[in-house]
């Protein structure tokens, strides 16, 4: 069972406090999730201008999963878009324009989850813990927390 899961010490020594506090809060989601190295110790995160590595490291040797940027660049600017949209507007989060937004964002984190799978299908069974990868792999590419519309990243609407 995953024990732990750490983005790469380049990014990680990097990071302000808040990243890698968000960081933080993401890995302990995908961590109590379960869902992810059935027989594997740790994960590891790397990501490049190139892309994004994933590594699974345990008893049963290394797996090692790429995700090409040109497959998660697309979703990673719509994501953007979505979120900062939320911050911007100016309606009450129980707004049908808010719960629209909302679900935009949720249909790109789905968008995200199967491009996840795809390039590293042994990695989980459910699609949710997908989710919560990409959530993760957004983040790395991406310092959420620096963004004018970072509340929005961790908002979701209740429905």
């Amino acid at each position: 069972m995953l024990r732990t899961i750490r983005i790469h010490d380049q990014h990680w020594e990097a990071a302000p406090r808040a990243r890698r506090d968000d960081w933080r809060t993401t890995i302990v989601d995908l961590l109590d999730d379960g869902g992810i190295g059935d027989r594997h110790d740790s994960l590891v995160i790397h990501a490049s201008s190139e892309a994004v590595m994933l590594t699974l490291d345990g008893d049963d040797g290394e797996l090692r999963f790429t995700i090409e940027a040109a497959r998660v660049s697309p979703l990673v600017a719509e994501y953007l878009h979505v979120i900062r949209r939320m911050q911007a507007e100016e309606v009450a989060e129980s707004s049908a324009k808010m719960q629209a937004l909302d679900m935009a964002k949720r249909v790109v984190h789905d968008k995200g989850a199967r491009v996840i799978a795809a390039a590293a299908p042994q990695l989980a069974a459910a699609h949710e813990t997908y989710r919560r990868l990409f959530t993760l792999v957004l983040s790395v590419l991406v310092d959420v927390t620096a963004l004018p519309g970072a509340a929005a990243h961790r908002r979701h609407v209740g429905y």
